[in-house]
């Protein structure tokens, strides 16, 4: 199959074909049609042995492929809604790990983007270090003194990388479109979907300057929090290729025997960490979606100190009631009231079964909470919870996905730290205190009145609205005039059919009696116009 496009488009879905091919998934490439002949020929003269596992397969396929491939696999990691499990643990394992870019490529980021020469008396430095300190597919980060003596960590975008991943992205969409169109018992997988939310995602990543935003609000967020700390963003030396911030010595969180070398105490860290995370996602509702050791450091003094914030996750007041509601029902063992949460927020449909929902929660969580309280995984529980989603259609959300995903991490940093050390333990009085404010009776209370609020906005808009689609209506009155009375009558009817519909979805569920009257007269009106 010779696709539509460039040269240098078709050489690359070869390779793309060839690596595939030689790591086990040649049926894949030849049941989409991706060069087949070539592919039968090249499963003749293959030599070397491929992993038998499937996760294993696609695994080392994805990281041949290169950093875009390998970001889009640890993406799928997380959707163990779509993914077999041993697929997704398996991605988990891939790794961002890329060659640092040449200094003088660097260089040229830097004086492109800012229009002045990078060190001297008239440069943007005062000094700048030639070898980075960090260095993933898209960015790499270098130390640096500003011109007034400030110490700032500069992270630099690598040239083209914008454009190799657009081209990626391009093909991973026309990969998405075939897998759907040639495996069409897999797609409920929502290829095509998947890919686009990954475009998003990593193109999110590729603006620094947005990033820079994210830091500015999490250091608001923390304003007022003991014991964390967010690098301040050096504005006048950020664009959407560089990022300049202060640089807060510290050391990585994962060194464990350096920071009890330096007096810290390891619990108290995961103590400070566990709240630091809940409190993101409980208070603010705007998490940091990428808490991996190297992103997280403990100042001299103790304070958690966090960088990179090139991935957020973002929950509404409405997600982080549901997310309390659930996991206090699961550590509760109530597994009835917890299918009734599901059942409540809408995430799975309304006629589901919920004694055999009830059912199955309580088969995937069973397991988890007969072991020893320090064990209990509360990562592991979103996991296994998201597992049963394709048997009852449960609604996928991305946002809680993204949060099992970071509470994974988060934990695996907690237990490196401290053995048997329990995140939502150690962050219960926080969360304790958000649930006694916002599930009680006066933060129900509060919940009614906000959705209140809500709905009589929406109607109080309402009668603007209908007027606009009446003069609408009126418009097509006029235009009908000499037309017969039926294709009138026909018209005006479909009128005040898609009116009363618009009405329908701005009638709250609760007001079911009234507004069905209203509309019903809305109609009547209407034909009457006519």
């Amino acid at each position: 199959m010779f696709l539509p496009g460039s040269i240098r488009r078709n050489l690359r879905v070869l390779k793309i074909t060839h690596i595939l091919a030689t790591h086990g998934l040649a049926a894949v490439a030849v049941r989409m049609r991706l060069f087949y002949p070539y592919v039968w020929i090249l499963q003749w003269f293959r030599k070397e042995p491929v992993p038998r596992e499937l996760g294993a397969q696609i695994r080392k396929a994805l990281e041949k492929l290169g950093p875009t491939f390998i970001k889009f696999g640890q993406m799928l990691s997380t959707r163990v809604d779509l993914l077999p499990l041993e697929v997704a643990l398996e991605l988990k394992r891939l790794q961002d790990d890329v060659p640092p870019e040449p200094f003088a490529h660097v260089r040229e980021v830097i004086e492109r983007s800012f229009k002045k020469p990078l060190v001297g008396e008239d440069g943007l430095f005062r000094h700048f270090d030639r070898e980075p300190v960090a260095a993933a597919s898209i960015a790499q980060v270098h130390f640096a003194e500003l011109q007034d003596g400030r110490a700032v960590a500069v992270k630099v975008r690598r040239p083209d990388i914008e454009r190799t991943i657009e081209a990626d992205l391009a093909i991973l969409k026309l990969l998405a479109s075939l897998f759907d169109r040639y495996f069409p018992e897999y797609r409920r997988l929502k290829a095509p979907e998947v890919v686009e939310e990954f475009a998003v995602t990593i193109r999110g990543e590729l603006n620094l300057r947005a990033e820079a935003a994210h830091a500015c609000r999490f250091a608001d967020n923390f304003a007022h929090v003991e014991g964390v700390r967010v690098p301040e963003v050096v504005w006048d030396y950020t664009c959407r290729e560089v990022l300049t911030t202060e640089r807060i010595s510290g050391t990585s969180i994962d060194e464990k025997a350096e920071l009890v070398a330096q007096g810290h105490d390891c619990l108290r860290l995961c103590e400070r960490t566990a709240t630091l995370f809940f409190h993101m996602v409980f208070v603010d509702g705007y998490f940091h979606a990428d808490m991996h050791p190297g992103n997280i450091f403990v100042a001299d003094n103790g304070d958690i100190v966090l960088v990179d914030f090139g991935i957020v996750g973002r929950l509404e007041m409405r997600t982080r009631r549901y997310l309390a509601d659930m996991l206090l029902a699961f550590l509760q063992q109530d597994y009835l009231r917890a299918a009734k949460v599901h059942l409540d927020a809408g995430y799975v449909p309304p006629d589901t079964d919920l004694s055999a929902f009830e059912d199955a929660l309580r088969e995937v969580a069973m397991p988890i909470f007969n072991r020893p309280l320090g064990e209990i995984s509360i990562a592991e529980l979103l996991l296994v919870m998201f597992s049963v989603t394709e048997r009852f259609k449960m609604e996928t959300q991305p946002q809680l996905l993204l949060l099992q995903k970071t509470m994974v991490v988060i934990e695996g940093v907690a237990r490196e730290l401290a053995d048997q050390a329990n995140i939502w333990m150690l962050a219960r009085p926080l969360v304790s205190d958000w649930m006694q404010r916002h599930m009680g009776p006066r933060g129900r209370a509060e919940a009614l009145a906000e959705d209140a609020r809500r709905q009589l906005h929406r109607w109080a808009e309402l009668p603007d609205r209908i007027v606009a689609l009446l003069e609408q209506q009126d418009q097509r009155n006029k235009q009908i005039e000499e037309g017969t009375p039926w294709a009138a009558s026909l018209l005006i009817g479909g009128g005040a059919a898609m009116l009363s519909a618009y009405a329908a979805q701005q009638v709250p569920a609760q007001w079911p009696l009234p507004a069905g009257a209203f509309l019903l007269t809305l109609g009547l009106l209407l034909l009457k116009r006519g």
